[in-house]
């Protein structure tokens, strides 16, 4: 057997080094590069949101604004104070009580978290047509009207897009 110079065991580690301190490199580079998508801001009827890029408007008769993307979607339903009085819901609501008559409409208990001191919201999932999907239902308070604003993917997805609608939430304004 062929003994083996301390000049090849070093160059071999080295080598190893190398190629390890390379794939880290590289790694790392993808991961910056991945989290560097290109952000959009968005706005209808006196709504804005700032949002990945990539997201179209389509219309839903049932929505005030309807946007799309191929991995989630926004609908946004603004309530006008107006339409809303025989609720007991008035320019002088807070969100808790709109919270609750949206629990009470809907015959759940409704389980809403602060996300900040303008938007609370809840979330739920639902079977349609065979897909199952997560909803992130959010409220918020405008000068002349409640928004009902949810954000919503297939459950698979989950995971990888709940801190982006949170994210996408806290930029949230509305008139």
């Amino acid at each position: 057997m062929k003994k083996i110079s301390k000049d090849t065991i070093k160059s071999f580690i080295g080598f190893i080094i190398g190629v390890t301190a390379a794939t880290i490199a590289i790694n790392v580079a993808k991961n910056i590069f991945a989290n560097k998508i290109k952000e959009e801001t968005y706005s209808s009827n006196g709504f804005t949101i700032t949002m990945d890029s990539g997201f179209y408007k389509k219309d839903l008769a049932t929505a005030t604004f309807y946007y799309e993307s191929t991995n989630s979607a926004l609908i946004g339903v603004k309530e006008y104070f107006k339409d809303l009085v025989d609720f007991d819901i008035t320019e002088n609501s807070t969100l808790d009580d709109y919270a609750n008559l949206i629990s009470y409409i809907n015959e759940s208990d409704y389980n809403f978290i602060d996300l900040n001191d303008k938007i609370k919201y809840f979330t739920y999932e639902k079977n349609i047509s065979d897909k199952d999907f997560f909803y992130m239902a959010a409220i918020t308070k405008g000068s002349d009207s409640f928004w009902l604003i949810t954000l919503f993917c297939e459950k698979e997805n989950k995971e990888d897009l709940v801190p982006k609608f949170e994210k996408w939430l806290n930029t949230v304004e509305v008139e």
